[in-house]
């Protein structure tokens, strides 16, 4: 059993509960029924590097059941190195253009409050407003 406490883990990367994003996990994510290549970005740098990445969803069936025309940002992250360049705005900003233009009103995202990478200013820059806060809670096993 892992007793390690939870904020070790934020020393790996910069939120609670990473787990590595990696070709094999993005090519697994085109396989679900709601992936959309026409709302997933992808940013190489000049030197063929991976650079930020941003995949978001339209959630049609919640949509229509709840009368809703909204979409999500399932995931955006700018890898080190690149960060501090306006790479994370820009693909959220296009993202959320993408989704405008298939009809949605409105974006939703998650986020770790305490995620030491900006994420949280980030987002409120562009606009979006806390409406929910969730506790989790986890134990190794």
């Amino acid at each position: 059993m892992n007793d390690a406490p939870l904020y070790r883990q934020r020393s790996r990367c910069d939120r609670w509960n990473y787990h590595n994003f990696t070709v094999e996990k993005f090519l697994h994510n085109t396989q679900h029924p709601e992936f959309s290549s026409e709302l997933s970005l992808i940013a190489i740098a000049p030197d063929g590097k991976f650079a930020a990445f941003c995949e978001s969803r339209i959630h049609a069936e919640d949509n229509k059941r709840n009368g809703y025309n909204e979409g999500w940002i399932a995931v955006l992250g700018t890898r080190r190195g690149f960060r501090q360049q306006g790479l994370g705005k820009a693909m959220l900003l296009t993202a959320m253009q993408y989704l405008k233009a298939k009809g949605m009103d409105s974006a939703i995202l998650g986020v770790d409050a305490e995620n030491p990478s900006g994420a949280l200013r980030l987002y409120e820059s562009v606009g979006f407003e806390k409406v929910h806060t969730s506790i989790s809670y986890v134990k190794s096993l």
